[in-house]
């Protein structure tokens, strides 16, 4: 993986200092997502894959589904990383559209690359499962969560000082904060923040089924796809939080979690294809009785 660039020191758009989305399914209500670690094996015949995922990784796209495009991807997994923070911070203040904005500045200015914040959304469910007390708040830790995957994560990493620069903070008064921040998290983790191999793979099969559920449908057509999403959502954080604290992490190593085989169960429940419409052109001269038909007969002028 190649070295970050070297950060830029924004001032006039600074991140806030550290001072300071219905339709819910039926699967939804009755702690349904527990067979989400065994998930169907019906593909409908109507969606095929016949993109050699073994080939990628699960950093993308392509990995998991043809029908999900670049975009919509990072989108889902933005939403998780802020659905994740909802259930940890539950019982908390939460402006989510001020920290949906701070995370999506922090990914875009530190080019955070996919692996991070799949990583990051990881270590946000163990402090769930944990139930640890978070003394941060959601800000803080995304970006404390950040710079802890980013260093786990690649060899070549910004200096405390440039993650001043990408949050436009001044250098010398917040470089201690963010070494204390760290650390904390570190502590709250236990200093365990491995992830690899087929439970790294697991994760990121069932971070993408967490945050498509988030989904109220999806409609695929010839050369294009569109998401809505379901704003009513309360319902869906208390059933996956649930799920969450009765999932056994060991479980990640030996169950085989695949969002193509949940992507392709939701055929005609929330995913839905649609065959485009070609315009009729009318190839039928107009009728003679047409108000603009140039053989009417013209009106003469009569004397009075």
């Amino acid at each position: 993986m190649q070295s970050p660039t070297s950060p830029i020191s924004y001032k006039e758009t600074s991140v806030p200092s550290f001072s300071k989305e219905s339709t819910t399914t039926e699967t939804s209500k009755s702690l349904p997502h527990a067979n989400l670690l065994t998930p169907p094996t019906l593909s409908p015949p109507t969606i095929t894959s016949d993109l050699p995922t073994s080939t990628l990784s699960p950093n993308h796209h392509n990995y998991y589904t043809h029908y999900l495009n670049k975009a919509q991807f990072n989108s889902i997994l933005v939403n998780c990383s802020i659905n994740l923070l909802k259930i940890l911070y539950k019982n908390q203040k939460f402006d989510e559209k001020s920290i949906k904005l701070f995370i999506i500045e922090i990914l875009r200015r530190s080019k955070t690359s996919i692996q991070s914040l799949q990583l990051s959304c990881f270590y946000i469910y163990k402090l769930i499962v944990a139930k640890q007390k978070i003394t941060f708040d959601a800000k803080k830790l995304f970006l404390g969560l950040i710079i802890i995957s980013s260093k786990f994560n690649q060899d070549y990493n910004y200096s405390f000082k440039s993650w001043c620069k990408i949050c436009g903070l001044n250098e010398n008064s917040n470089v201690k904060q963010l070494v204390h921040i760290e650390s904390t998290i570190l502590q709250w983790l236990n200093y365990d923040l491995c992830l690899i191999g087929s439970k790294y793979e697991n994760w990121c099969n069932l971070l993408l089924i967490f945050g498509y559920d988030f989904i109220q449908y999806q409609l695929i057509f010839d050369n294009r796809t569109e998401i809505v999403w379901n704003q009513e959502i309360k319902d869906k954080i208390n059933s996956w939080q649930s799920f969450f604290n009765q999932l056994n992490l060991d479980n990640l190593n030996i169950i085989n979690v695949n969002f193509n085989n949940y992507f392709n169960n939701q055929l005609n429940k929330k995913v839905f294809v649609v065959k485009d419409e070609q315009p009729t052109l009318l190839s039928k001269k107009r009728s003679s009785t047409s108000l603009f038909d140039t053989e009417q007969p013209v009106a003469k002028k009569v004397k009075a």
